[in-house]
C-alpha cells in the first residue's frame, strides 16, 4: 500500500469514528446502557479505545476529544442529572476519555501490535476493561478533587460528605458494570475487526 492510499485510508477510517462516537453520544442506547434512572453504563469508551488500537494512539486521542467535548457540551445544555454534573468541568469531561484512546493505543501499538503477543479474545476483554477503568476512575477521582479541594463542585454543589458518597457510589456501581460490558465488547466485537483489519492490511501489502 503506498503512503498516498495509507494516508486516504487512515482519513476516511478517523472519520468513520468520529461519526460513530457522535452517533452513540446522540442516540439512545447505542452509546448509554440504562439500568436505571441513576445509572447508565457507557460504553463509547470501547469505540474511543477501538479507534486507538487501529489508527494509533494520536488518532485514539482525538477520538476521546470528540467524545469529551459532546460530554461537556450535553452536560451544560440538557436537564440536570448526577452524570451531567460531573461533566460540567471540562477537564474532567475530555482529560479521561482522551487519555482511554491514547493509553490503549500506546499499549496495543507497543506491546501487543509490534511484538511477537498475538491479539486474542482475553487479551481484548482486559483492553476493553481497562478503557472502562481509565474512563470511569478517573472521572470519579477528578470530582473526588474537586469536592475536596474546593469549597463547592463547579457545578455549584455544596462540598458535603453526603453529596461526596452519594456522587462515587453511584459512579462506583457503574464502572463495575462498564468493566464487565466494555471487556465483553473487546472480546466479541474488537477482537473480530482487528482480525479482519489486520488480514485485509497483509492482503494489500
Amino acid at each position: 500500500m503506498t503512503n498516498k492510499k495509507r494516508s486516504t485510508r487512515q482519513l476516511v477510517l478517523t472519520a468513520m469514528f468520529m461519526a460513530i462516537i457522535l452517533l452513540q453520544c446522540m442516540v439512545p442506547w447505542m452509546g448509554f446502557i440504562p439500568i436505571n434512572p441513576m445509572v447508565r453504563v457507557t460504553i463509547i469508551p470501547f469505540t474511543v479505545a477501538l479507534g486507538g488500537m487501529l489508527l494509533g494512539p494520536k488518532v485514539g486521542g482525538l477520538l476521546g476529544a470528540v467524545m469529551g467535548l459532546y460530554s461537556f457540551y450535553h452536560a451544560w445544555t440538557l436537564p440536570v442529572g448526577i452524570g451531567s454534573l460531573m461533566l460540567r468541568d471540562p477537564i474532567t469531561a475530555l482529560l479521561p476519555r482522551m487519555l482511554v484512546g491514547i493509553i490503549i493505543g500506546l499499549i496495543y501499538l507497543k506491546w501487543i501490535n509490534n511484538s511477537k503477543h498475538k491479539t486474542s479474545p482475553f487479551l481484548m476483554f482486559m483492553l476493553g476493561a481497562l478503557a472502562a477503568i481509565i474512563n470511569t476512575g478517573l472521572v470519579i477521582t477528578l470530582t473526588w478533587i474537586h469536592f475536596r479541594i474546593f469549597n463547592t463542585t463547579v457545578a455549584g454543589l455544596p462540598n458535603h460528605v453526603g453529596i461526596i458518597w452519594m456522587f462515587t457510589s453511584i459512579a462506583g456501581v457503574n464502572v463495575l458494570i462498564e468493566i464487565v460490558v466494555d471487556g465483553l465488547l473487546g472480546m466479541l466485537v474488537g477482537w473480530p475487526v482487528l482480525r479482519y483489519m489486520e488480514k485485509a492490511r497483509l492482503a494489500n501489502h
